[in-house]
């Protein structure tokens, strides 16, 4: 009985997986069992036994996303910029470079085919980065390192717009980014410096 739910756990994982290739590369009109069904080695009928609708085969794979995303805890640094730091360059690799899951990790399109459970997992995600940043931003103005005049709730979003910019560029490149590494340092050096008063 262990052994088949083990087999059990293993496919519905190479579904949820199969499903996020699929709608990275062919969209939500492309999702189809048929597609996912090709791309695990099996039938399409195989899928419901696994799964009762597309819409919780979705949700599997946003569970999956999830895992790769807040696999590693957040930065626990002392120093709030080495933490803004280290969580900038660890999504803007997975962004950049990860596919398909990287250009589908702040996507609506999940989210929609997920329904509402789906919509509230995606906003869970964007609250838990947002929260992050916001509290590393927070903590770098109340010790005087922030640059004057510059309101940690509005930076946020500046730095949050940054990061996506890694998984535009992702998706139109249909590659992971060239010298990925390189872009990361440029874009996090900018964002000290526009950030952190070294002064």
């Amino acid at each position: 009985m262990a052994q088949q739910y083990q087999r059990s756990a293993v496919r519905r994982q190479q579904i949820a997986d199969a499903a996020l290739e699929v709608i990275a590369e062919l969209g939500l009109r492309g999702f189809t069992t048929q597609a996912v069904a090709a791309r695990v080695g099996i039938t399409d009928g195989t899928i419901f036994r696994h799964f009762k609708d597309k819409q919780e085969i979705v949700l599997a794979a946003m569970n999956r996303l999830e895992d790769v995303m807040f696999s590693e805890p957040l930065p626990a640094d002392s120093d709030p910029a080495l933490r803004l730091e280290k969580f900038f360059r660890r999504r803007a690799a997975l962004l950049g470079g990860m596919a398909p899951m990287g250009r589908l990790m702040f996507s609506e399109q999940l989210a929609h085919a997920a329904g509402e459970a789906g919509r509230e997992k995606l906003r869970n995600w964007r609250q838990r980065n947002l929260a992050f940043v916001g509290s590393c931003l927070t903590e770098l103005a109340d010790e005087g390192r922030l640059r004057p005049k510059l309101a940690p709730r509005e930076l946020t979003r500046i730095v949050q717009g940054l990061l996506l910019t890694f998984s535009f560029e992702r998706m139109l490149a249909d590659t992971i980014l060239p010298d990925l590494d390189k872009r990361i340092d440029q874009s996090w050096h900018t964002l000290r410096a526009l950030l952190v008063d070294t002064q």
